[in-house]
């Protein structure tokens, strides 16, 4: 079973840089998490082992002292060495500069993996706010200065020298994700090929071919994980939650949760506050 301590924060949309979540995982053979998909920036380091990191249909295979990028909205998922499970750390944010920094340390979908020497720090970085007792004003400066400090580290380091096996993504299909994370609670695929002024099976095939994903099965998964970050960091109801994702009934959000992660939103409410 994988050995894991993390902590996600709610944070406001209009906030310039914030932390959304934060941990460390010792992870057992094979373990593997998603496909999934996340409204934030997420990086995550590795301390030790190995595994593979997927993004666009593109595997990468990493080891101790590589880390990697998950940009906002996209697919990924990954998966520990049978033989020698990684353990990382991981921090995500977003904010109105988000953007910028991560421009900053020139990664992207098409070149995420980065090499760093800087093992202590970057770890030390995620267990001084894994630390902190609460979000006080004070810590939440605290923790930002972490950020930073996390950041600086990945920017001295190296753009790992791996091999990009499909181009840069699809013009029309960087425009309609960005379109599902901005109209989460009215959008269908009728009304995402409009805004990007394509016809729908046309949009299906250059999903399939970017993300081998149909844009309904991407809008699916855009909103039960943005569903399940509500869930962990945020007050709201069970209702709420089920209205900002989309979903106008919350029996149908449940039946859906539950298919996916295999138990209600109640319950796993509940599960990630112990």
């Amino acid at each position: 079973m994988e050995k894991a301590i993390s902590r996600d924060y709610a944070v406001s949309s209009n906030v310039e840089l914030g932390l959304t979540s934060i941990g460390r995982s010792d992870t057992m053979s094979g373990h593997r998490y998603g496909p999934a998909v996340r409204p934030y920036y997420l990086i995550h380091y590795i301390l030790s082992g190995s595994g593979i990191f997927k993004v666009n249909n593109v595997a990468y295979h990493l080891h101790a002292g590589q880390g990697f990028l998950i940009e906002p909205n996209y697919r990924t998922t990954y998966i520990a060495d049978t033989e020698t499970p990684w353990s990382y750390v991981w921090l995500g944010f977003t904010g109105k500069s988000a953007a910028a920094w991560i421009d900053q340390l020139n990664l992207s979908e098409t070149s995420p993996v980065f090499n760093s020497d800087e093992s202590y720090g970057l770890a030390n970085c995620v267990n001084e706010i894994l630390d902190l007792d609460s979000m006080t004003p004070e810590n939440n400066l605290r923790a930002l200065s972490c950020l930073f400090r996390f950041l600086s580290y990945i920017a001295t380091g190296t753009i790992a020298d791996v091999q990009q096996i499909k181009p840069k993504q699809n013009p029309y299909v960087t425009a309609a994700i960005h379109h599902v994370s901005h109209h989460l609670t009215t959008v269908t695929v009728d009304s995402l090929a409009q805004s990007v002024n394509v016809n729908r099976s046309y949009l299906t095939d250059l999903f399939k071919q970017n993300l081998d994903l149909t844009p309904s099965e991407y809008i699916r998964n855009f909103r039960i994980t943005k569903a399940r970050h509500l869930l962990e960091s945020s007050e709201l109801s069970i209702d709420q939650v089920a209205e900002h994702c989309g979903y106008q009934r919350t029996n149908s959000f449940t039946r859906v949760f539950k298919r996916t992660y295999g138990i209600s939103p109640r319950q796993y409410r509940q599960q990630s506050k112990i």
